[in-house]
């Protein structure tokens, strides 16, 4: 088992979760979240949001520092509600959160970069390489959705 799996193991057990109710609230099947625990697998990015929101230590999870040694991460704010208020304000609110969360990566992105070059041996292991490669796709994807849309609201609002 990696450490990751350890820790994620032991989150799930302080949160008094199953398995398969910790894979629910991450969007996977219960035996996905046992190989994240065993260490075959390493979880998804959009996996350790969902269950980071359910009260599991995302940063304790990925570099065994618990969040309360460590400089305060922003709070996500629950999305916003049509009844609660008008589109354009709605808009703004969710554009803070996407805000909130590029700075939670970047962070976590700064980290991992950390753990690398501290590493003893120069060479990154073909493990670790893959992931960063998963890791690069999905930032280009996602970057990629990003212009796309910033593009086509500046095109509508001339």
């Amino acid at each position: 088992m990696n450490s990751i799996g350890k820790r994620l193991r032991q989150e799930r057990k302080r949160l008094k979760l199953t398995q398969s109710a910790l894979g629910a609230i991450g969007g996977v099947e219960a035996n996905a979240q046992g190989h994240y625990e065993s260490g075959q697998r390493l979880p998804r990015a959009d996996y350790l949001f969902r269950i980071a929101a359910a009260g599991v230590d995302i940063s304790r999870v990925i570099t065994g520092i618990d969040s309360n040694n460590r400089l305060e991460m922003p709070t996500l704010p629950s999305l916003p509600h049509d009844e609660d208020c008008d589109s354009a304000e709605s808009v703004v609110k969710i554009i803070s959160q996407l805000r909130q969360s590029l700075w939670v990566t970047a962070n976590a992105l700064c980290e991992v970069t950390r753990l690398i070059d501290s590493r003893e041996q120069p060479e990154v292991s073909d493990h670790v390489e893959d992931h960063l490669r998963v890791l690069q796709g999905d930032a280009d994807m996602f970057v990629a959705l990003a212009l796309s849309r910033v593009q086509k609201s500046a095109y509508k609002a001339h």
